[in-house]
């Protein structure tokens, strides 16, 4: 699945979307034990500390229907101020924000000799918004072909 991150600025007339770089990030995977009663890391970790990022990719639970991440964000984020003609300098340090994603899995048949893939329908992206303001899913279907399905905003 790929995620694209974004920067909303308003001014008096209107608002507008620009693709954002985030200073620094990093992603674990995220996963509910049932016997500890909570949210606990898996394994791995999908981006450690990845510098100068506007997009990122991020796998999906093939026989879950629900793909939980932990994002941390360091960021610098500029903004016009129209009362003093200047831009605002707002610098986020070790934000953290729980990402969730709601999804169907189907397999889907490729050939005899490749046998199948497994393709993603998004149904709802759920997230703690302490850095992330809100997000958009563009394209549901996540499969093979590189294509933006959600926006982070800022």
């Amino acid at each position: 699945m790929n995620v694209g991150m974004y920067h909303v600025t308003n001014n008096t007339l209107s608002k507008t979307s620009a693709s954002m770089t985030i200073d620094s990030l990093t992603v674990r995977g995220l996963k509910y034990d049932n016997a500890l009663n909570k949210y606990v890391y898996v394994d791995s970790v999908l981006y450690n500390n990845a510098k100068s990022l506007s997009k990122i990719n991020l796998p999906l639970q093939s026989f879950e229907s629900t793909s939980v991440y932990e994002i941390v964000f360091n960021a610098t984020v500029t903004t016009p101020n129209v009362l003093t003609n200047k831009d605002d300098i707002i610098i986020y340090k070790n934000k953290k924000d729980t990402f969730t994603v709601a999804h169907q899995n189907m397999d889907k048949y490729l050939s005899l000799e490749c046998g199948s893939i497994k393709i993603h329908s998004v149904d709802t992206v759920l997230t703690t918004n302490n850095f992330i303001d809100s997000v958009r899913i563009t394209k549901r279907q996540v499969n093979n072909i590189n294509v933006e399905n959600i926006k982070i905003y800022k």
